[in-house]
């Protein structure tokens, strides 16, 4: 009798251990099953939200998160398909500064890559529309013997998107917007000497934000030509003796460039080297 009681003891015990193991793995799917749930709610707030830049918030704010990958995923497709509506929508518009402008506000902190493609626009519209040379059309032997050219101050800006992934671009220019300045140098290293432009100029926003003065100044001349943010960069860096000999004259040209290109500090900036009275050499 005493057998038989232990028995049914042991067997309840473990019939009992079996019951809430199984218990605890309803409760763990039922955790899972509510954080894909809670994921695919953020999702779709921001699917029905009209703006870009949430969503990229978002990305980088869950970059990693291996649990959210799907939705991450979906998030990014989604994110760059309205990346590519607006860039339909701009590539009707004329190439001019004051779009380039308007779109870089906009759009340039989600949308680096499509921005650059406008800017590329913008650059070689107003390299074409610059007055030609009037061709020599007298005989050979009559005409002056032929000098070489000087080398235009106009930046040619290659077609780096045959050469260089979105994926590699949208890299380096968002890791910039953001300061993430470590992880933006290695991105943008590779497309800045393979000739992008904006690439080069955010290698001399990098530079110069961890004090390495002399490869800013060599960067940021690269870019300077075609880039507003370049020449602000140059224009501050001869006013201050960084990387270079001081020269007023030289800040003075470079903030005026940028001027020229829509930068947004670098009238004020002009105004107050001016205003100190020392727009000559030093």
């Amino acid at each position: 009798m005493y057998r038989w009681c232990a028995c049914f003891l042991i067997l309840s015990s473990l019939n009992g251990c079996a019951a809430i193991t199984g218990d605890h793995s309803s409760l763990f799917s039922f955790d899972r099953s509510g954080e894909e749930a809670s994921y695919q709610s953020e999702k779709q707030a921001l699917f029905d939200q009209p703006y870009v830049d949430p969503m990229t918030n978002y990305l980088i704010e869950h970059q990693g998160d291996q649990t959210r990958k799907t939705v991450i995923d979906q998030v990014r497709a989604e994110r760059d398909q309205r990346c590519q509506t607006v860039a339909e929508q701009y590539a009707e518009e004329p190439a001019t500064e004051r779009v380039l402008r308007r779109y870089n506000i906009g759009y340039g902190y989600s949308c680096p890559r499509q921005v650059a493609v406008f800017e590329e626009r913008v650059i070689q519209q107003s390299v074409a529309s610059e007055p030609q040379a009037t061709p020599d059309l007298r005989p050979e032997s009559e005409s002056e013997p032929q000098t070489a050219a000087p080398a235009s101050s106009t930046q040619t800006v290659p077609d780096v998107s045959k050469t260089m992934s979105d994926q590699v671009l949208s890299d380096c220019y968002l890791l910039t917007a953001i300061r993430n300045f470590s992880a933006a140098r290695e991105a943008c290293q590779q497309p800045a000497e393979q000739g992008d432009v904006r690439s080069q100029a955010n290698m001399a926003t990098i530079a110069y934000a961890f004090e390495n003065y002399a490869s800013a100044f060599e960067w940021a001349e690269k870019a300077a030509s075609a880039s507003a943010n370049a020449a602000f960069l140059l224009g501050q860096m001869y006013a201050d003796g960084r990387g270079v000999g001081q020269n007023k004259d030289q800040a003075v040209y470079w903030y005026e460039e940028a001027v020229r290109q829509g930068h947004r500090e670098a009238q004020q900036a002009l105004d107050d080297h001016l205003s100190d009275g020392s727009e000559g050499n030093p």
